[in-house]
């Protein structure tokens, strides 16, 4: 799939996920996130895991119980609409 994506961080601790390609089909996302990585599925299916430093953008995330996803390849203009909303897991880093 993807091996990067970004973070929008807007006021009142909100944020969002920029992702660089389109996520395959499915009637649920879930993004898991610990303080060291952030993983991504679809349904019931692993389908990213990446790591990243964590720090303010986990907390904003750790707070939400859902989260936008943008879908971006960033050519063109920057969408204006939400792509996704996925729910949000928090876990600890092993």
């Amino acid at each position: 799939m993807f091996n990067n994506c970004d973070f929008v961080l807007g006021g009142g601790n909100s944020v969002i996920i920029v992702i660089p390609e389109r996520l395959p089909y499915a009637e649920t996302y879930t993004v898991s996130v610990s303080n060291k990585d952030i993983k991504f599925k679809a349904d019931y299916e692993d389908i990213v895991q990446l790591d990243y430093q964590g720090g303010e953008v986990y907390e904003r995330i750790a707070k939400s119980t859902q989260i936008a996803l943008v879908e971006y390849d960033g050519h063109g203009d920057f969408p204006s609409q939400i792509t996704h909303v996925a729910y949000v897991e928090v876990r600890r880093a092993s």
